[in-house]
Formats: structure tokens, sequence, C-alpha cells
């Protein structure tokens, strides 16, 4: 896909929308007026384009975006892990099996080498229906293209604790990539002191506020730190575009009754909070795009998503600060 005059564009349309909201009391995010963090726009339209037919599991598709994520991460000089990027693994079928890939990054810590935070975001999506790309845009090219532009914001200044970047596939069936991590890296769960999970993490145009959940953050924060995070996340929610809120709502269907989502479950989040590692999960849950052909890069919303990157990667370095003085 050609993007030669996408930063042009992408400048065009964070300057218009920046005025329609500059009346507003709440104050946008430095990372809106930078220039350089428009790569991560340009991440989010590449990945959810149509020339990566969807991102479903075990096609072209996916083929094409685990390329795209490893010459990134290659490109921004960050590590493999374990000396590879590409972490396989089998989904078994009544007549045959089909490959899954997770792709890993790894960037040492500077103070606490041996012990990790996972930042997780699954990269695929349900490919083709109907003739219909289902791209992704935000279900998950956000979180993915997010978690690549942690990568180069963490390369340049390592976080204290070491950091594990975990593109996960088949998230879209029954959770497979983070199931297989789990698996295959069962000596290192000790060691993992978080996972952060980020899965839709743009929303609609219409969204308006970035939603939380945590488990047993107290196993790795003190009182006082827990404290003092629900007083940042609190300003998060007056003081940011993205309008921090803790818990996700149920989606009410065409009858009366809610459509009820197990939110603990219900990405790859949940496969850590079993595993017994604290966790943080951040989406905006469904919206009316959600799972539908319409779930495209025009339709999501840019200025709230700059502003959710930017508050999540706070509350990332909070929570690395404060183990590591614990």
């Amino acid at each position: 896909m050609k993007i030669i005059s996408f930063k042009i564009s992408i400048l065009l349309i964070t300057f218009f929308q920046l005025a329609l909201v500059w009346g507003s009391t709440n104050p946008l995010p430095s990372s809106i007026l930078s220039e350089s963090d428009s790569t991560v726009l340009e991440h989010l339209q590449v990945l959810s384009s149509d020339e990566f037919l969807g991102r479903k599991f075990a096609s072209k598709g996916s083929v094409k975006s685990q390329s795209y994520l490893v010459a990134t991460l290659t490109d921004l000089n960050v590590a493999a892990f374990k000396k590879s990027y590409r972490h396989s693994f089998e989904k078994s079928g009544f007549f045959q099996s089909e490959q899954g890939t997770n792709i890993i990054a790894y960037i040492p810590g500077t103070d606490h080498v041996d012990e990790y935070i996972v930042l997780s975001a699954h990269y695929d999506h349900l490919g083709i229906k109907r003739n219909k790309v289902y791209n992704g845009a935000d279900d998950n090219a956000s979180g993915t293209a997010a978690l690549l532009h942690y990568a180069k914001r963490l390369a340049k200044k390592p976080l204290k604790y070491s950091v594990i970047l975990l593109f996960t596939d088949g998230e879209e069936v029954n959770l497979l990539g983070a199931k297989a991590f789990i698996e295959q890296q069962k000596n290192l769960l000790s060691k993992v002191k978080l996972n952060i999970n980020l899965d839709m993490i743009a929303g609609s145009k219409r969204t308006k506020k970035l939603r939380f959940i945590s488990r047993n953050l107290p196993q790795i924060l003190s009182p006082d730190n827990l404290s003092e995070l629900s007083k940042l996340q609190q300003e998060f929610k007056t003081n940011s575009c993205a309008h921090l809120t803790a818990g996700f709502r149920n989606r009410r269907s065409s009858g009366s009754s809610l459509t009820r989502t197990n939110w603990l479950m219900a990405s790859d989040h949940g496969v850590f909070n079993k595993a017994g590692i604290p966790i943080l999960y951040f989406g905006v849950g469904t919206h009316k795009n959600y799972h539908s052909e319409l779930d495209d890069f025009d339709n999501i919303n840019k200025i709230f998503y700059l502003a959710a990157i930017d508050i999540i990667f706070q509350q990332l370095i909070y929570i690395d600060t404060a183990m590591s003085a614990g």
C-alpha cells in the first residue's frame, strides 16, 4: 500500500480535529502535536488495509501481517525473543491442523533484567466474509500499532523491568495465541510481574471512554502505590480526551435484554489472569462497527486513539517505577 503522502494527510486530520476540540476543558496529550508519532497511525492504516485481507488466522493475510511486524521490529532494532520473532503453535482440527504464529520481541530492563512486563495485543482478525474484507482497524490493528509505538519508545529508553512485546495470533479463535505463550513459556511465568493487554483502543468516531479492568495488582504494588495509581487514573478520566473509566458496560441488543460479556475473559488478558499473573486490560468495549466491515481506518476516533496510547503508556511508566522502588 502506498503511503507516501500519509504524514501530510494525518497532520491535516489531526489539526482539523484539534480545532474542533480546542475549546474543550480537557487538555490534549502532547503526542497529538508530534509529527513523529504519526507513525503509529501509519502502522494502523497499513495493518487495517485491504492488502492484509482481514488478517484471518492461518491465512495469507496473517502471514503478511507477521512479515510486517517482524520487518518493523527489525527496523527499530528491537531484539527477537529467545532469538526468534516467530513462535509457532498448532490448532488441531477434525480433518487437519492449522499453524498459528505469535510474534514476540524483547527489550531488556535497566534494573530487573530477569523479571518481565508483558505487553500484549492480538494482530489477527476475521478475514473476508461475503466478499467483504473485515479490516479490524479497532479490533485489533489499534492495539498492534500501539505496541509497535511502545517498542519504538522503549528501545530508546528502556524500563527498569524487561519488556516482552507479545503480538498474539488466534485471539479470535479461542485466545489460542495467548494460551500457546503460557504453555511454551512455563519456566518464565514466575518471573512475569504483569500483563498489560490492549484490545480495541481506537473505538468508533463516537467513542468517548477508554475502559479498563485490573486483577491482582496488590501482588506487585503497595497500598500507597495502588492509591497513587488510582489517583492517576482518576486524573485521566477528567483530564484526557480518552476519559479513562473503570469497568465495561454490557451492550443492549435489539430486544430488551442485554448482551452480557465476560470481560475478564474477553481477550488475551484472561489467559494471563488464569495463570495467576496480575493484569491490566484496556479497551473500549463493543460499538456499532465491531466485527463488521465498517471497522476500518476511516471510522476510528484518531484523536481518542492518540490520547489512549498516551495515558496507557503513562500508567506503564508509573507501575514500572513503583514496582522497582518497592
